[in-house]
């Protein structure tokens, strides 16, 4: 997986949590998940931000995994 790979699903990711953010209605009772989904989509763009910079810096980074389903 590619920086450019790994941008695009932070992305994917950083709509759901626009989404889920807007959705939850601005009642008293609301306002944990609220703010539980907003400090979530602070982090997300922190982390999308530096992964850019990174990118535009020149880095270069590919990663492997293993899907540990797949294993004996």
């Amino acid at each position: 997986m590619t920086l450019k790979e790994i941008i695009n699903l932070l992305e994917n990711i950083e709509g759901s949590l626009d989404d889920a953010f807007y959705s939850i209605p601005e009642y008293d009772c609301n306002s944990d998940g609220r703010s539980y989904v907003d400090g979530a989509r602070d982090e997300l763009y922190n982390l999308k931000d530096s992964i850019e910079k990174a990118l535009f810096a020149g880095a270069e980074l590919a990663v492997q995994y293993e899907d540990v389903n797949t294993r004996n």
